[in-house]
């Protein structure tokens, strides 16, 4: 762990002028003690929400700054409500969180601020801080529900038909990412995988899988990982842009569905081609394609499942996002750590094969990456107190608060798979 005299009283801008020195941890590294006692990972909790609790203002707020407040005090507020060490919702400071969540209720059920386009992201997240913290009454859920259900797609044409968006871009904006939060919100509150909106939803995750057994849009790959929505990969370009415009799949390799890259499945005629994989499938995304697989009550066996979790296992390591480009290994890390342990805790799966001759046990290996990468902080009550901030501020991760509920979030999830 990287120590650091930081007290609480510390502004958001200084705190973001300290970068991080990510170290890496390759599957290689793995803890060769095995997975970390439920005691070591518990310090660690504690120290995480010392922090995250040292930031609360009397507003409710987590974050000293209006932007983005809301987004990261419903993170906060979830994590810190999730069980082991849970904060109960009789505390003053997550009394007034909550009162601060709900103070965002729009007239249309959703939860958030008009002036940050950020709907789904608001509205998913708090339905989910307010049913970790019991306190999601009826009428704020069946609001939040309709507010969700009312931005999904259902252009019958368009290829993000089923999809969910921002909330502010309109259809044909859709993608996994926003999809993921408000699926898990729905399916937490008591939406069945059943319903249509749901399985509409589904058809929508099929086509942000690189797999052209079940995703026959133009220009899908088969290595089963996913990206970021059938319009654009997010990973930082094309496959083309990735790999080179003349980059080749090795001869006689195989795709996550069983066919041969560069042939449809079956077809082993000379002159047979495809493109090439039109997006680049890179590690957060995957991660979250299978856990909303499981949340709409697919099976580990089901080929969609389990091919993600073969792009998963070859891409196995925590010094970066895999997949990835260049220059941008570390965009999103700490959404990809908070998201493997969530599906791997739900999967019950403690260890990997992640090579024909080596298994590996995450838990080990992803607690040692947040160990390492955790700032030890001195609060002014004493206490230590840890907090994390990626050094690639993509996606708000340079924000210590918002870094710090993932980590806390991953944390909780590490400890439930113990």
């Amino acid at each position: 762990m990287r120590h650091l005299s930081l007290l609480s009283s510390t502004g958001l801008g200084l705190a973001l002028s300290a970068g991080i020195a990510l170290g890496p941890v390759h599957a290689a590294d793995a803890a060769a003690g095995g997975p970390p006692s439920k005691a070591d990972v518990e310090v660690l909790i504690d120290q995480a929400q010392e922090w995250l609790l040292s930031k609360h203002k009397d507003t409710g707020a987590f974050v000293p700054s209006k932007e983005f407040a809301l987004g990261i005090t419903e993170l906060a507020v979830e994590a810190l409500a999730t069980q082991p060490k849970a904060i109960p919702s009789t505390d003053p400071r997550m009394k007034a969180s909550i009162a601060f969540i709900l103070s965002y209720k729009q007239p249309d059920g959703g939860i958030y601020s008009p002036e940050e386009g950020l709907g789904t992201y608001g509205t998913s997240l708090g339905l989910l801080a307010l049913k970790a913290a019991g306190a999601a009454d009826a009428a704020t859920v069946a609001g939040g529900q309709k507010y969700l259900f009312g931005q999904q797609n259902t252009l019958p044409d368009s290829v993000c038909n089923g999809g969910i968006g921002y909330g502010s871009k309109g259809p044909g904006h859709e993608d996994l990412s926003n999809t993921a939060h408000a699926i898990r919100a729905l399916s937490e509150t008591g939406v069945p995988a059943s319903d249509a909106r749901m399985q509409s939803a589904l058809k929508f995750l099929e086509r942000c899988q690189n797999l052209s057994s079940h995703n026959k849009t133009p220009g899908i790959g088969s290595d089963g990982g996913a990206f970021y929505s059938p319009e654009e990969s997010k990973a930082g370009g094309s496959w083309q842009a990735q790999k080179g415009a003349e980059a080749k799949t090795p001869e006689g390799s195989k795709g996550a569905d069983g066919s041969a890259d560069g042939k449809p499945a079956g077809d082993t005629g000379a002159a047979a081609k495809t493109e090439e994989p039109k997006f680049q499938s890179y590690g957060s995304m995957t991660y979250a394609l299978i856990s909303n697989y499981l949340a709409l009550d697919l099976k580990p066996e089901d080929p969609r499942v389990s091919a993600a979790m073969s792009w998963a296992k070859k891409n196995y390591q925590f010094d970066r996002n895999p997949g990835m480009a260049a220059g941008k290994e570390k965009d999103g890390l700490y959404y990809y750590y908070g998201m493997m342990a969530k599906t791997m805790s739900v999967l019950g799966v403690k260890e990997l094969e992640i090579s024909d001759t080596k298994k590996a046990d995450w838990r080990a290996d992803l607690f040692k990456a947040i160990k390492d990468q955790a700032q030890i902080v001195k609060l002014e009550n004493g206490k230590p107190a840890a907090m994390w901030m990626n050094s690639a501020n993509r996606w708000g991760e340079g924000v210590p608060h918002l870094a710090t509920a993932y980590m806390l979030k991953a944390l909780k999830a590490i400890h439930a798979s113990l």
